[in-house]
């Protein structure tokens, strides 16, 4: 075959071979997806890995100990704050997260902006924008998570759906005409803006790093969809490693308020009473759930899609 027969395709080398060109995705279509693929994350065990993470983080109490309270109350207490605070957490983030990593990453292409540099400043950018709408929902949800298990350890009774709900609004109510309405919302929010920022940032980092790795390695230049579940798990569990200082301190940082002592207060309580140890609280569960959450988030998200389009 002469030179001039030779397809293009065919003179590139296998690493950058692909099938098809990935066209951009809707951020609409992705948002909605996301958020569905987070919610069904939560309902198949996330909630309750987080649950007893942020009680771990909370409490300092073992892990047994944590589960046995929390799974005491059976399919409740395995779902508890799935409602009100739990389905809206999931699904803003979720939603957010996708819309927001669609968008930007549209923008910058549109800016010559290659795809390694734009799928990692749209990961810090969309986190920073999740955050934003997170932190007056995971307060809401910290607070009623710690006056559930308060209730569970003294004896009392688990709760319907209704009547957590009812005990939602009333905590919610309760922080807002005790600390007024913009502070109640707005505590701890930078925090988590940053957090997220970070969080889906080294996310993006590690599974990038992973998958070029295995792309060099691989004969053909392309992934298995074994390869892209296992490398977003692993991308989120190691990206625990650079996060987890600042996820350990929002909690503190949220359930400051409602227990009557200003945030400095509880910090130095928690480093008086458990040292510099105390920032990697919960780190074990916290790998574990994020690594699950992130197969969520992009794996299934992608992979859903793909299917749909």
């Amino acid at each position: 075959m002469s030179a001039a027969t030779i397809p293009p395709s065919a003179a590139l080398p296998p690493a950058v071979q692909s099938p098809k060109a990935e066209a951009a995705q809707k951020p609409l279509k992705k948002a909605a997806i996301t958020g569905v693929s987070v919610l069904l994350e939560m309902t198949s065990g996330g909630l309750f890995m987080e649950n007893v993470k942020m009680e771990k983080q909370r409490t300092s109490a073992p892990y047994p100990q944590i589960a046995r309270n929390v799974l005491s109350q059976g399919i409740r207490g395995f779902e508890a704050g799935l409602w009100p605070w739990g389905v809206v957490l999931g699904l803003s983030k979720g939603t957010v997260l996708g819309g927001a990593k669609a968008n930007l990453d549209a923008g910058l292409k549109s800016l010559g902006v290659d795809k390694k540099k734009s799928d990692l400043i749209a990961g810090f950018g969309a986190g920073a924008v999740q955050g934003v709408f997170m932190s007056p929902i995971l307060l809401a949800r910290t607070r009623v998570n710690q006056a559930i298990s308060e209730r569970v350890a003294s004896g009392g009774k688990s709760l319907t759906v209704a009547q957590e709900m009812k005990l939602s609004q009333s905590i919610l109510a309760s922080g807002i005409e005790s600390e007024g309405l913009v502070k109640t919302l707005t505590q701890g929010m930078m925090t988590c803006v940053f957090k997220r920022a970070l969080d889906w940032g080294t996310r993006f980092i590690f599974i990038n790093g992973f998958r070029n790795f295995l792309i060099e390695k691989s004969p053909d230049g392309t992934l298995t969809d074994a390869q892209k579940l296992y490398t977003s798990f692993a991308g989120g569990a190691a990206s625990v490693t650079v996060t987890m200082p600042i996820d350990r301190l929002m909690p503190i940082i949220q359930s400051a308020g409602g227990g009557g002592q200003s945030i400095s207060e509880v910090l130095k309580a928690k480093f008086a009473k458990e040292g510099i140890t105390t920032l990697q609280r919960g780190w074990a569960l916290r790998t574990l759930h994020t690594g699950y959450h992130t197969m969520f988030a992009i794996f299934v998200a992608d992979k859903v899609y793909s299917l749909l389009s």
